[in-house]
């Protein structure tokens, strides 16, 4: 039987969520303020920024940050700025999906010097975690059920073989996933947990046109993106957590316990990826490991 996952009040915490300005991340953002979160929205654009602050619960307790995740410079200074408020948690939502690059795109490389899907959602986020800590308590990194579709290639994971758009996107949720679960094994004073989504699609966000009656069209195959905001809710404001853990979404609750690909978990794995991400970064990710995942 799954333990089903239920936020709680976090009156007072502070939350910081890259990508905030829309979708999940928004829906995230909206949900963790109505909890009693501070938030800071993380976006690249300044008047979406401000507008998304304005819609939130209680706007003037809410501040936007600029951050561009294909800037290294803004990376830099928006990571500096994080590691000046203690964060109770940071949510690394942001980046770019397969779909965004267009049928037959060609690999392109972005700031990192890597295929630039691996690069925004990984890399970057890698990046500005680095530069937040020590500042930070609890990180919730966005992982994908496409991980359960498309393998991870090791030896492909920046696309230097062959390149399509769909797989590099699969391997950034890998990447993103299986650092995340380092994290937890390195980082004794943080607790890092992975989340999944499921499948969202704003015909079936709340407020869009028709939505109630696509939910119920589409009920248990994909959900809106105000729906697939609650694992990530539920993995910042769930007391109970304390890191290593998985979530995806629930029929009835915010979200439930669940195993991710075995190597997501693989701890030789997750050590040569800690290992390559501070190569392509050029920096270190100061760690006081714990005991590994059981």
């Amino acid at each position: 039987m799954s333990k089903e996952v239920q936020p709680e009040r976090i009156d007072g915490q502070t939350v910081a969520i890259t990508g905030a300005t829309s979708g999940i991340g928004f829906f995230a953002a909206a949900q963790l303020a109505d909890l009693g979160a501070r938030v800071l929205v993380l976006g690249r654009s300044e008047s979406r920024g401000h507008a998304a602050v304005s819609a939130l619960p209680d706007p003037p307790r809410h501040e936007f940050l600029q951050l561009d995740l294909a800037d290294r410079t803004s990376i830099a200074r928006a990571g500096d700025q994080l590691s000046e408020v203690p964060l109770d948690a940071l949510v690394l939502n942001a980046g770019v999906v397969a779909g965004a690059f267009g049928p037959g795109q060609a690999r392109r490389v972005g700031a990192f010097g890597v295929e630039e899907i691996v690069g925004i959602n990984h890399l970057a986020h890698a990046e500005l975690l680095r530069r937040a800590l020590p500042a930070v308590r609890r990180v919730v990194s966005l992982g994908s059920t496409l991980t359960r579709k498309i393998p991870f290639d090791r030896e492909n994971w920046l696309s230097e073989r062959d390149y399509r758009a769909r797989v590099a996107y699969a391997m950034s949720k890998h990447a993103v996933e299986i650092f995340g679960f380092e994290l937890h094994r390195r980082l004794a004073d943080l607790q890092s947990i992975v989340v999944h989504p499921g499948g969202a699609i704003d015909a079936l966000t709340l407020g869009r046109p028709g939505a109630r009656a696509a939910r119920a069209l589409f009920r248990g195959i994909v959900r809106g993106k105000d729906q697939a905001a609650r694992p990530v809710v539920a993995a910042v404001a769930s007391l109970e957590l304390r890191g290593g853990e998985y979530l995806g979404p629930h029929r009835t609750a915010h979200a439930e316990v669940q195993q991710p690909v075995t190597t997501s978990r693989d701890p030789e794995l997750g050590a040569w990826l800690w290992t390559e991400t501070e190569r392509l970064l050029g920096a270190r990710i100061p760690a006081e490991p714990r005991h590994p995942i059981g």
